[in-house]
């Protein structure tokens, strides 16, 4: 009789370029799988290096210090304890690869993704790995995302797929996750491990949800969204044809609002993050997107953390509301020097404003957070850019009515300071975390939360069909 399989899922979000802080939270979430009695424990996309660009994955300091951290992760499994299946980029000779690493009884063993983002080279036609009992067919990137990976994995004789993803987050994101997972099901009758990225990088969050489906289609697990630092062990047996995994009780799907809310608080704390910061500018008016974005900033950091602004006598009362002690600049003595010495110019208070929030955040090395507010530093961030009104009168109205338990997720930490401007570079930072930052750095416009669902291929235009 085969023997079952225990595998852990684990969702966590990663740091960027921090090679050592991911490597120590796999080790620890190793542990933990090893207490559950797990074999096999599967961990997000870019789980070691985080989402790095191509052009710092490919820089030779990074690369070797993935690969001797690789090396030794690998030299940890010969404990006898769960294998562990990582994500991380692969210098494979000239060519750099997306890719799945199966860390196993002191060995590495890596898999190319065969359809990578631009920038990275697509590796091989994939074929199964062997892991104790079973066959697994590993597709990283966007592997899963298409027929054809899975289709070759299924008839080179895998019998059972694992998918590591990262789809940014958008409403209906779980219903296009499970549509995605039950096709390479329908496709190859094979059951599907289903487990995407949690965390935030430029305009894009990445929710971690997860989820499993038996080859009879039968999802035996959904895993929630935005849900950090947690395992969950499945059980596999083979019924002489097929592996099954036990089913779990489905959590109550997520209310597309709290989903939204929670991709906004995700994003908010991965760009600090991204900066090292710790305290944060946050500048107030009566605009409702004002008190909006006061209200996320609040929630994802704590009131100590925020610095609150009031210009020219407004966002008194959201200042109030949210229980947040405001500092009052007045810049009508300013204004009114401008405007002696400079001719009619349409737009000047609200230039000076942007410029007087510019320098403060430049002299206390503070990122700002901004609902509406024109700003030109790249450490500021404008989470509301990219919803519509209507969605964020929807958003303060659920958030008004009802605010979920454990909203403020977990504790903030910044892993690597910032330094103050001007202030001299520490020697010892490594070069590619320098790297990492400069080029988290290239916007000057603060960055949004783009939450719009991917477009759909249009449809086929019949032959003779008009075109509209």
């Amino acid at each position: 009789m085969t023997a079952p399989l225990r595998i852990a899922l684990a969702q966590a979000n990663p740091r960027l370029a921090a090679i050592q802080a991911n490597a120590a939270r796999l080790r620890a979430l190793r542990a933990r799988a090893a207490a559950l009695g797990a074999d096999l424990l599967v961990t997000p996309e870019s789980s070691l290096s985080g989402a790095v660009p191509a052009t710092l994955a490919a820089h030779p300091d990074f690369a070797a210090a993935l690969t001797a951290t690789l090396a030794a992760l690998a030299a940890e499994t010969a404990d006898g304890g769960p294998a562990l299946l990582l994500g991380a980029p692969w210098r494979n000779g000239a060519a750099l690869h997306e890719a799945l690493h199966l860390l196993d009884a002191g060995t590495l063993r890596s898999r190319a993704a065969h359809e990578p983002r631009a920038g990275y080279d697509p590796g091989p036609v994939p074929g199964p790995v062997a892991f104790r009992t079973a066959r697994l067919g590993l597709m990283p990137a966007r592997d899963g995302r298409g027929p054809a990976v899975a289709e070759t994995l299924a008839e080179t004789g895998a019998d059972l797929l694992i998918a590591l993803d990262s789809p940014p987050h958008a409403p209906g994101a779980a219903e296009r996750r499970l549509q995605s997972a039950l096709a390479r099901v329908v496709e190859n009758d094979l059951p599907l491990i289903r487990l995407d990225r949690l965390g935030a990088e430029d305009e894009a969050a990445h929710d971690g949800g997860a989820l499993v489906l038996n080859a009879d289609r039968s999802p035996a697990l959904i895993l929630p969204p935005f849900a950090e630092d947690t395992i969950t062990l499945t059980e596999w047996h083979h019924d002489g044809t097929v592996w099954r995994c036990a089913p779990q009780a489905a959590p109550p799907p997520m209310p597309e609002h709290e989903a939204t809310w929670r991709a906004l608080l995700l994003a908010l704390r991965d760009h600090a993050e991204r900066w090292g910061a710790t305290s944060f500018l946050l500048p107030l008016s009566d605009s409702p997107e004002s008190a909006l974005a006061a209200t996320l900033a609040r929630d994802a950091f704590g009131s100590a953390a925020i610095r609150a602004i009031l210009l020219e006598g407004e966002g008194e009362a959201a200042a109030r509301a949210l229980g947040l002690t405001a500092e009052r600049i007045d810049l009508s003595p300013a204004r009114a020097t401008l405007a002696a010495i400079l001719p009619a110019t349409p737009g000047l208070a609200a230039r000076l404003r942007e410029a007087a929030l510019d320098t403060l955040a430049e002299a206390g090395g503070m990122p700002i957070l901004t609902g509406t507010l024109a700003t030109s530093t790249a450490e500021a961030f404008a989470p509301l850019r990219h919803l519509p009104p209507e969605t964020r009168a929807a958003l303060a109205a659920w958030r008004v009515a009802l605010r979920p338990e454990n909203l403020s997720g977990a504790p903030f930490e910044a892993e690597i300071p910032h330094p103050p401007h001007g202030a001299t570079p520490d020697p010892s930072r490594h070069l590619w975390q320098s790297l990492a930052r400069e080029d988290y750095k290239r916007r000057r416009a603060p960055p949004g939360v783009a939450l719009t669902p991917p477009a759909r291929p249009s449809p086929p235009n019949p032959q003779g069909a008009a075109t509209p």
